[in-house]
């Protein structure tokens, strides 16, 4: 038997800007700074800080369950009096429980590396604290194991990053990937390589490339053809990785994330090898708030997240978001940060070609994948939140929706016309004629069949729906209408008569209309719903509160009776024609996710 101690986990610190405004994400207690010539953080004399935190503590239960790992230790080069105490805490009745050690009191003269080794026998999640009896100097950390290298797997990570002219954030990121990661005097470095597909053809590959990152111009075919593309490339290097790593690019990302990757995947179990590393979602602009790490489609074709939104700076979130939530039918992993065993990939299993939305949901529920997260490993993605976009969430979600449950028999209890029709109904009493025009057209395309996405048309087809998007402009623009920006979320119900009236009527569409209000109603610009609000109005002002800004629509009734024709067309050519066309995609699956026809629809020699 041969042991090796093997890192397991890194202690992070604030080092930038994003980290050091959210610095309790890594240390709670009393703030210490950076001492930048003797390149350590200072903890002033007679105050402390504890790690109990999203970044800092260490997963202990979940490491013992996926990996072979039977030991923990707290590994820290440190200066000065101090005394340490490890803890943990634990779930018991839904009542969160610790378990603390005693203290231990250290003095040294000089930076010395202390070892403690973790005794809790129940908690999940396991940490420290310090506190000094004088200025105390902590030079690094990290948690690690002694395990018998029989156990440690070979592990090479291909990174494949899809990017359409967002110059700033990828150069920014592929920059932190070649200093943290790539061309680092740690061991982990030779086991990453970079795959940047650049959609756009805007990058210069000179700025780029090296002996462990690549750029691939690509045609514009969104990001199921850009990270097809990552994944094809990442097999036709030398040295074939075994996993591959999809990764959006608009987000910022912690170098401590790919780290912990490779040393959780290095000493998984065998049982655990298939699994999908999935990175969370954490909001750029709340920083600290988690909005997903697993998403699941609900019953009613809603895509959204399987745990509650926590807050990861509070200690009690750091516990639950580790525990084991409700396992719900057709969970999947954003490819916002996925690490995808390539095993799966060399099986002539490549993404369908739905240009944007959904192919990460159907790729995890094609391969029945499951799921491994981890507090810390995460991204922040740039520009998700309070960005509505109809010819994404109305047009493009719902077609792909429509197309990958035909493709591959996924989701088979779930009506996703029934979802359409029920937006339909909604935008057309709000007026929102265009948005209804995008959700008829996402049933039309389908009904195309698979030919419709022979040719790499989803940059023509995202153009000419992006136009159908709302307009909006400065609220100074109507300085006749009052906004009570405070109440655009608030629901108020309508009465029984009321949404009868509302119902029957379209809001109005089929009423003498010198019956309804001529005061504007004030509404949400995207998926909010309060019918009272456009109930009996000829003019809503659609509000967009987080950038004040709105549109004013108007009700029309020869926009309403066109519209319904054009509903009533499009549901009767579906109820005809619906099962051969689901039969046509079932059919064509194989091709449409094989090399051959990659190859040949990114033009690929």
């Amino acid at each position: 038997m041969s042991l090796v101690t093997l890192k397991l986990q890194n202690l992070i610190f604030p080092n930038n800007k994003y980290l050091n405004e959210h610095w309790w994400l890594q240390y709670r207690g009393d703030r210490m700074f950076f001492n930048n010539e003797r390149k350590c953080y200072i903890l002033p004399q007679y105050r402390f800080s504890e790690f109990f935190t999203y970044f800092n503590s260490f997963s202990i239960k979940k490491w013992k369950h996926y990996t072979n790992i039977s030991n923990v230790s707290l590994h820290l080069k440190i200066k000065g009096h101090f005394f340490i105490n490890t803890f943990g805490h634990y779930i018991r009745n839904n009542i969160i429980e610790k378990e603390i050690s005693d203290d231990i009191y250290y003095n040294y003269d000089e930076p010395t590396e202390l070892v403690i080794n973790f005794e809790q026998e129940r908690s999940s999640v396991v940490a420290f604290q310090i506190s000094a009896l004088s200025e105390c100097e902590i030079y690094f950390g990290y948690y690690a194991t002694e395990i018998d290298e029989e156990f440690v797997r070979n592990v090479d990570i291909s990174i494949a990053t899809t990017t359409f002219k967002k110059e700033e954030y990828i150069t920014k990121n592929a920059e932190m990937l070649k200093k943290e990661i790539l061309y680092c005097d740690e061991d982990f470095s030779e086991h990453f390589f970079v795959n940047i597909i650049d959609n756009g053809r805007t990058l210069n590959p000179k700025d780029f490339n090296g002996s462990r990152m690549r750029v691939f111009p690509n045609q514009n075919v969104g990001g199921s053809g850009g990270y097809a593309r990552g994944m094809i490339e990442a097999l036709r290097n030398k040295k074939k990785p075994t996993h591959i790593l999809l990764m959006d690019d608009d987000v910022i990302i912690n170098p401590e994330s790919f780290k912990r990757t490779f040393y959780l995947l290095r000493l998984l179990k065998d049982e655990f090898t298939d699994y999908f590393i999935s990175g969370a979602m954490l909001f750029y602009e709340k920083m600290n708030v988690q909005h997903e790490d697993v998403g699941y489609v609900h019953k009613d074709g809603s895509y959204g997240p399987q745990k509650p939104s926590f807050e990861l700076q509070k200690w009690d979130s750091v516990v639950r978001n580790e525990e084991n939530f409700t396992e719900y039918d057709d969970r999947y992993a954003g490819w916002w940060y996925c690490c995808i065993p390539t095993k799966y990939i060399e099986e002539n299993n490549l993404p369908l070609p739905l240009f944007i939305r959904g192919d990460d949901v159907e790729y995890s529920l094609r391969n029945n994948a499951k799921f491994i997260t981890l507090n810390g490993i995460c991204i922040w993605h740039m520009g998700f939140v309070m960005k509505y976009n109809a010819a994404m969430e109305l047009y493009q979600v719902h077609r792909n929706s429509l197309i990958f449950q035909a493709f591959s028999g996924v989701c088979p209890d779930i009506d996703f016309i029934e979802r359409i029709t029920d937006f339909f109904k909604v935008e057309i009493r709000r007026f929102n004629y265009d948005s209804c025009e995008l959700l008829l057209e996402s049933i039309d395309d389908f009904l195309k069949g698979p030919d419709f996405l022979l040719k790499p048309d989803g940059e023509r087809i995202m153009k000419e729906h992006s136009a159908l998007n709302e307009k909006l402009t400065p609220l100074s623009d109507y300085p006749d209408i009052h906004v009570d920006i405070d109440s655009i979320y608030k629901f108020e119900p309508l009465k029984f008569w009321q949404k009868v009236f509302y119902k029957l009527t379209y809001n109005g569409h089929i009423y003498p209309k010198f019956l309804l209000k001529d005061e504007p109603g004030v509404i949400a610009y995207d998926w909010f719903n309060c019918p009272k609000k456009q109930y009996k109005r000829k003019v809503l002002l659609s509000v967009n509160p987080y950038e004040n800004t709105g549109a004013i629509r108007v009700l029309s009734r020869k926009r309403f009776l066109k519209l319904r024709h054009h509903y009533k067309k499009t549901m009767r050519n579906y109820n005809k024609n619906h099962k051969r066309v689901e039969k046509q995609y079932r059919i064509q699956r194989e091709k449409f996710t094989s090399y051959e026809f990659w190859m040949k629809y990114l033009g690929i020699k």
